[in-house]
């Protein structure tokens, strides 16, 4: 089945002086799965809105499948029943009245589909959200995943262009949570589906998506395959706001006489790459918690830092990391044992490194353009 590209171009939503989107562009290939991730009022549920048609932009044009289905100068907004696209919230909203089946079906019937392609439609849906032993049974009979996959399945049954999805799976517990992370994503594959689906959890993102679009403020941040944003941040939010824990970030100055490193309080940082720098230039050092390594004792190469704290796990070990006013977070695979106060060596993936601007907060390195899409 062709599914739509989906094309955000000048996209902006106010509100009077309330600014919601600001100029967003943006393109959703054909039967990707695009998160929109970021933290609350950013933008993103609007953003997902305008697409469906429920939300009316202020400015900008919107096509799928090179149909316009909104334009501001021409006074054009196509009605969200003729965009073909299905659409799931954090609430379930299933009838409490009908069976599974009759749930699933409901959309099918105001469509007037025949009996015969509702019969096979719904078996379809069923089968791909794994509830076809479900279908007699009514909604007050089904745990909240079995409720969810539910709400799926309606959504599925109508073969949409497209599936738009604002973080419908909010309200499932923690294990539920992985669990239809899985099937999602299983679907996906399956289907070859146009998805777009609303997050503020980055790990949703990660796990789920192909392409995951970061926005603060209305504003799009980054656009970005998962690795290329958690490896290689387009500016200091995308950084911070991605990865768990969150990225160490250290003040520095850059020192490129015959050296390549960047001076961080008393302590220099060697970088393998320092194309796009100049020297004395006033910067911000990032490093993953996985990226610093630690030795015990320190190593002769390695900078003093004193043991803060310790976290463990059980897979993995965060040592919390003090040297005068810098904090650091090391990550270590397994269970370790270290001591409060004791001193240790640490060094860093020096390939890793990411120098952003202290004034403006972007990425100052250049990155090689086969690494990823961006904004």
């Amino acid at each position: 089945m062709q599914m739509p590209d989906i094309r955000l171009e000048g996209i902006s939503k106010r509100w009077g002086d309330v600014v919601g989107v600001e100029d967003l562009d943006l393109i959703i290939p054909d039967g990707s799965f695009t998160c929109l991730l970021g933290p609350s009022g950013c933008g993103k549920t609007t953003t997902l809105r305008m697409i469906a048609g429920l939300e009316e932009p202020t400015a900008g044009r919107i096509s799928m499948d090179q149909q316009i289905v909104y334009c501001s100068e021409r006074a054009f907004s196509l009605p969200p029943v003729k965009r073909k696209v299905g659409l799931i919230f954090q609430s379930y909203a299933l009838w409490p009245h009908m069976t599974v089946y009759q749930n699933i079906a409901f959309g099918l019937e105001m469509q007037k589909r025949g009996k015969d392609e509702i019969n096979s439609l719904v078996k379809q849906a069923a089968e791909w959200m794994r509830i076809d032993e479900l279908l007699d049974r009514y909604p007050s009979e089904l745990s909240g995943g079995q409720q969810q996959r539910v709400a799926l399945a309606r959504s599925l049954a109508p073969q949409p262009d497209c599936l738009l999805m604002d973080e419908p799976l909010s309200n499932l517990d923690a294990k539920l949570r992985i669990e239809m992370r899985t099937e999602l994503k299983r679907i996906h594959a399956e289907t070859k589906m146009t998805i777009v689906y609303v997050t503020h959890d980055q790990l949703e993102a990660m796990t789920m998506a192909t392409q995951v679009a970061v926005m603060s403020e209305g504003k799009l941040q980054q656009l970005a395959e998962p690795l290329m944003l958690y490896h290689y941040p387009a500016n200091l939010f995308v950084a911070e706001f991605v990865g768990n824990p969150p990225i160490n970030t250290m003040p520095g100055r850059v020192v490129l006489e015959h050296a390549n490193a960047v001076a961080c309080g008393d302590f220099r940082i060697p970088l393998d790459n320092s194309q796009g720098l100049r020297d004395g230039e006033d910067v911000v050092v990032a490093v993953r918690a996985e990226d610093v390594l630690v030795s015990r004792p320190a190593e002769p190469d390695s900078i003093e830092f004193t043991v803060y704290s310790v976290l463990p796990t059980g897979g993995e070990t965060l040592i919390r990391l003090r040297r005068g006013d810098i904090f650091m977070t090391a990550k270590i695979d397994g269970s370790i044992r270290m001591d409060i106060d004791s001193s240790v060596g640490i060094s860093f993936r020096t390939e890793r490194l990411l120098v952003y601007s202290k004034d403006t907060g972007q990425l100052l390195q250049a990155v090689p353009e086969e690494h990823g899409i961006w904004a």
